[in-house]
C-alpha cells in the first residue's frame, strides 16, 4: 500500500515536469516561427553592402526572407538623390536597385529601405534599414 503511494507521488512530479518542458518547447518554437514570419534582410549584393566601395554602375540586390507585395511597395531611396530603376526577382524576395546613370566617382551614398515597404501577408515592414556605401575614386585610367 504505502510503497504504491510513494511510487505514485514520485512519478507524478516527473510527469508534470516533462509536460511543462514540452509546452515550453512548443511555445518557443511557435514564437520562433512567428519571428521567422517577420520580414528581414537575409543577404545583400555586394556583401557586405554597408560601408563598402562599389563601381559606379553597381547593381545592388537586397534579398528578404519573404516576398515583397510588388515593386511599388519596395520603398527604397538613395541619397544624395540618384535616379534608380527597381526590379524584383521572380519570387519577389530580391529587390534589384539599378542606377539609371552611373553614380558619381568617389562619392558617399546612403541607401534606405523605408518602414512602409510592404510584404505579402504581413503588410508594412515597420522598420527602416540604411546602408552606407561609397563609389570608387577616379584613378585616371
Amino acid at each position: 500500500g504505502l510503497i504504491g503511494i510513494i511510487s505514485l507521488l514520485l512519478l507524478r512530479p516527473d510527469r508534470m515536469i516533462r509536460t511543462n518542458k514540452g509546452t515550453q518547447a512548443s511555445q518557443a518554437s511557435v514564437s520562433a516561427a512567428k519571428k521567422d514570419q517577420n520580414p528581414s534582410i537575409i543577404s545583400t549584393k555586394p556583401d557586405p553592402l554597408d560601408n563598402t566601395i562599389v563601381p559606379t554602375d553597381q547593381v545592388i540586390e537586397i534579398t528578404f526572407n519573404r516576398s515583397l507585395e510588388n515593386v511599388g511597395e519596395f520603398k527604397v531611396k538613395i541619397e544624395p538623390k540618384v535616379e534608380i530603376k527597381v526590379e524584383l526577382s521572380g519570387d519577389r524576395k530580391t529587390g534589384r536597385i539599378i542606377p539609371v546613370k552611373p553614380y558619381e566617382l568617389g562619392s558617399s551614398y546612403s541607401l534606405s529601405i523605408g518602414s512602409d515597404t510592404k510584404f505579402d501577408g504581413v503588410g508594412a515592414w515597420g522598420q527602416d534599414k540604411t546602408f552606407q556605401f561609397r563609389t570608387i575614386k577616379y584613378t585616371g585610367v
